[in-house]
């Protein structure tokens, strides 16, 4: 069988299925299947680690992204999945396999950013590995992280009738993209470009959500809302209803897409690396908080939906009418 024809997260299934051993890992909390594992260390405290690669090309293109903003990014997407487990960053491990057109100052300016990342989220970079690349750059990077016991936020959790939210407003990175790689109206959309290229980890919020709010599930929506938000249903074993109108648009969004005259779901459903945190809760924790923390200042949450029954499906509300909602996320192997 071909990848394209299994996909991306087929293949993660037929593996978590060869290696998954329930008998040998007993201190595992979280393995395969989630943002990060986590693994039980001592009374009180667990683990989090995570791992991601970039593969130039496939990930990212040189011919718009700086090599500190793309420091920056490699570490970001990882501190991202830490954060999405209720979990804070400690440290980071980086490999790279280099290809000759890489100089010794754009290596340095990867650093930099990386540095720059991991001094804004409290994540410092304490060894890897370099080698040499017959082709295009390697990116790895693994990330250690810690949270407190009774804290970890997973993929399932959420149970029907719980309420969905989000924190932040999308489709910004989608018109960063689109932007550099046009070649032009950078200076009239900044924020997106930015959102793309430095994207921002929601760590606080993750924080706040988890010890605040007790939410029941949560994930990154670096694939995309749409893709995600199939994830938690189906790790959950629940449907889910997502209000569009109520989903939270960037305002640079918002003008780009006049301006184009492009089609505003797009951005608000398919457009991945954003790195915003998607959760659920429970009706009554939702109303306890608001009464709770009426006159304080928190973070930026939007209620976008409710979870189902399973056999309602998932779906997307437009214009009053309810439709089935398609994954529009990405996969490494079918794209």
């Amino acid at each position: 069988m071909r990848l394209t024809e299994l996909g991306e997260f087929g293949l993660i299934g037929r593996i978590t299925r060869i290696v998954n051993n329930e008998g040998e890992m007993r201190d595992v909390v979280v393995g395969i299947g989630d943002d990060a594992a986590v693994i039980r260390t001592h009374p009180g405290k667990l683990a989090v680690l995570t791992t991601d690669m970039l593969v130039e090309g496939v990930h990212f293109d040189l011919a718009y992204t700086p090599f500190e903003s793309l420091g920056w990014k490699a570490l970001a997407i990882n501190v991202s999945d830490v954060a999405a487990m209720g979990g804070f960053p400690l440290y980071g491990i980086v490999s790279l396999a280099l290809p000759k057109s890489w100089q010794v100052e754009d290596v340095e300016l990867f650093y930099k950013g990386m540095k720059r990342c991991g001094e804004r989220y409290h994540c410092k970079v304490i060894g890897g590995d370099t080698v040499r690349s017959n082709g295009q750059g390697f990116i790895s990077v693994t990330v250690m992280g810690e949270v407190e016991e009774g804290c970890v936020a997973r993929r399932k959790g959420a149970k029907v009738d719980d309420l969905i939210g989000i924190t932040g407003r999308l489709g910004g990175a989608r018109v960063g993209l689109e932007v550099l790689k046009s070649g032009h109206d950078r200076d009239r959309f900044p924020d997106s470009v930015n959102c793309f290229l430095e994207p921002r980890v929601r760590l606080k919020e993750s924080q706040w959500l988890v010890k605040e709010v007790h939410v029941s599930s949560m994930i990154d929506i670096s694939d995309g809302l749409s893709s995600e938000i199939t994830h938690l249903c189906q790790q959950s074993g629940c449907g889910c209803r997502i209000w569009e109108d109520k989903i939270p648009v960037a305002d640079e969004t918002v003008h780009w897409v006049r301006q184009y005259e492009k089609k505003i779901s797009n951005y608000l459903l398919g457009s991945g690396e954003e790195y915003e945190l998607l959760f659920t809760l429970s009706k009554a924790q939702f109303e306890a908080w608001q009464h709770s923390h009426m006159n304080q200042k928190r973070p930026e949450i939007t209620v976008i939906g409710e979870m189902t029954q399973k056999e309602k499906g998932i779906c997307l509300v437009r214009n009053g009418e309810t439709v089935p909602l398609v994954s529009e996320g990405w996969d490494h192997f079918v794209q």
